[in-house]
């Protein structure tokens, strides 16, 4: 298994998994990452995208899971479109991920990382706060926010 960034040769297939993830969550409607206008195009995205990456966990050149992170403000960035193939939860493959972002994300110049989600993703939640993510109160001022989320959290990346 490796985590890579991800290739122009992925994004269809990672578009069909984050859309299939989120059918499976009655989230597949405006204010979710499912209505993006790059979600078709991430690799070209990320890479226009300063300070920003975005990664595929392939096996066997197989997709189990992607996640990356993108600016929010000079200090802050925010983990963006944490998905893994239902396939393959459970099964503490978020973590090589995660790791990856936060490693990345620390060493782009972050001193924070922020993240929405929703009560519909409990298990997430669950991977979030066990990854040392506090909830806040209220979402960031931030331009790319999906305003269907209502659990907004954020981790300090010296921790990492």
């Amino acid at each position: 298994m490796r985590v890579g960034k991800i290739k122009p040769s992925d994004n269809a297939t990672v578009a069909n998994m984050i859309r299939s993830v989120l059918e499976s969550y009655g989230l597949d409607k405006p204010g979710t990452a499912y209505f993006d206008p790059q979600l078709d195009e991430l690799s070209s995205y990320y890479a226009g995208l300063a300070r920003s990456a975005y990664y595929v966990l392939e096996d066997g050149g197989q997709i189990l899971g992607v996640g990356g992170f993108g600016p929010v403000t000079e200090e802050i960035c925010e983990l963006q479109k944490l998905y893994l193939h239902a396939s393959y939860r459970g099964q503490g493959l978020s973590r090589r991920i995660l790791e990856r972002i936060f490693q990345d994300a620390k060493s782009a110049g972050y001193q924070k990382i922020y993240l929405e989600t929703t009560k519909e993703l409990e298990e997430a939640v669950k991977v979030y706060e066990h990854f040392g993510f506090h909830s806040l109160p209220q979402p960031l001022d931030n331009q790319a926010g999906h305003t269907a989320m209502d659990i907004w959290m954020i981790k300090d990346l010296s921790e990492v």
